[in-house]
Parts: C-alpha cells; sequence; structure tokens
C-alpha cells in the first residue's frame, strides 16, 4: 500500500460557507458577496437549527449572528472549534458590544464585523478561514491514510512499532514482550512494508503522526 501524506490539492479547493442569519437582508447581501468569490453558500433557516445539526454538516467555514434569543454563543463557538466539527467562524451582527466582539475573537471567532458588512473585510475574513479549514482538512486526510495504514498492522506489530517509537533496540522489544529478537525481527520488517515505509524514520513519523505510544501493550512501559 502506498501511504501518500499530501491530500489531493483539487478536493482542497471547495469551500462551502453555512451562512446562519435570521436577518433576510443581511443573509441574501453576505450570501451574494460569497457567491460572487465562488463560495459554496448553505442556507441555514435559523441559529437554533444549525446549533442543532452543525455537527452533522458538510464541513465548511460559518457566517452567522449567533446573538439571537438565548444562544449560548460561547458554548456554540466551543462546538465549531472542536475537533469534531472543526468549522472556522465569522460573526456578522448588529448586536455585539466591543467587550462581546473581543470575547468572540479570544474563543477562536476569525472577526466579528458590524452590520450592514463590509465585504472587503468580509472577504479577508473568509481568507483565513479558508486557510484554516484547508489546514484542518489536511490534517484529517492525513491522520485518515495513517489510521487506514496502521489497521493493517496486527496487535504483536503495533507492540513492535511502539517499542521502536521508545528507541528500544530488537532485543529490548522482545525482552519486555517475551519473544525471541528473531520474531521482532519478522514483525519489524512486516511492519515496514505494511507502512510503505522505506526508513525506519518513515515508519516512526507515521507512528508519531498518529500518536500510537501508550495505546498497546502494558508491558512495554514496565522499566
Amino acid at each position: 500500500m502506498k501511504l501518500n501524506l499530501h491530500p489531493d490539492a483539487a478536493a482542497l479547493d471547495i469551500v462551502r460557507v453555512h451562512v446562519v442569519d435570521e436577518d433576510g437582508a443581511a443573509f441574501r447581501r453576505i450570501s451574494d458577496a460569497l457567491t460572487r468569490q465562488a463560495f459554496v453558500v448553505q442556507s441555514w433557516p435559523s441559529v437554533a437549527d444549525f446549533t442543532e445539526r452543525c455537527d452533522m454538516a458538510e464541513a465548511g467555514c460559518v457566517v452567522i449572528d449567533p446573538f439571537v434569543g438565548d444562544v449560548d454563543v460561547a458554548g456554540l463557538q466551543e462546538r465549531l472549534a472542536s475537533p469534531a466539527i472543526g468549522m472556522p467562524c465569522v460573526i456578522a451582527t448588529a448586536c455585539a458590544d466591543m467587550e462581546t466582539a473581543v470575547a468572540a475573537m479570544r474563543r477562536g471567532a476569525i472577526d466579528v464585523m458590524p452590520k450592514p458588512i463590509d465585504e472587503g473585510r468580509l472577504y479577508e475574513a473568509m481568507g483565513v478561514a479558508r486557510y484554516r479549514l484547508k489546514q484542518a482538512q489536511r490534517r484529517a486526510a492525513t491522520m485518515r491514510r495513517v489510521q487506514a495504514a496502521l489497521d493493517l498492522l496486527s496487535s504483536r506489530e503495533r507492540e513492535v512499532l511502539e517499542g521502536l517509537t521508545r528507541g528500544w533496540s530488537n532485543k529490548e522489544i522482545a525482552r519486555r514482550l517475551a519473544i525471541s529478537a528473531r520474531t521482532v525481527e519478522i514483525h519489524r520488517a512486516n511492519v515496514m512494508d505494511k507502512l510503505d515505509a522505506q526508513s525506519l524514520s518513515q515508519a516512526l513519523r507515521i507512528a508519531f503522526i498518529a500518536q500510537v505510544c501508550s495505546m498497546v501493550n502494558p508491558a512495554l512501559h514496565v522499566d
């Protein structure tokens, strides 16, 4: 199996923007501005609807006015920033004072801009959002490929790989696993083959990306 750690660039060029604004005029202005810049816009009828379903939404950026009703803005921002969702957020609102805007920025909002929006400012914020999204997508794609490669390993091969990440020799791994050094050599060769690694450093890079350490056999952690 050829393990390519670099995702297809074309797949990362499509940027979806979830526009969440209950103000119809503001929504149309934001959507039109984004469409002119070739963003794919997905509209949401309400903040409550988006909040309920954002964990199932397609990956993308978010432009939102969350200051409606009793929305937990801090909680929503935390959810959007979580690894499970990972959507960069821009807030466009007429309701935020300076203190509220600073707090939202500290929680990770790219910008908190007043309505009516300034299109130049929106485009600048979306440039940052696009970059953050692509970085997150690259990390996620790399993790999927790495995990798929690691899933090919047997439990014993994973144990040997963990030992290698700790800098141990074949003899030390053999001692801790109560197997022969020759058996370790065989498992090590299988690991290299299944990970399509041309060198030990390449195999270790894959292991470190997946944080494979401390996930296998307690015997490997007894001094």
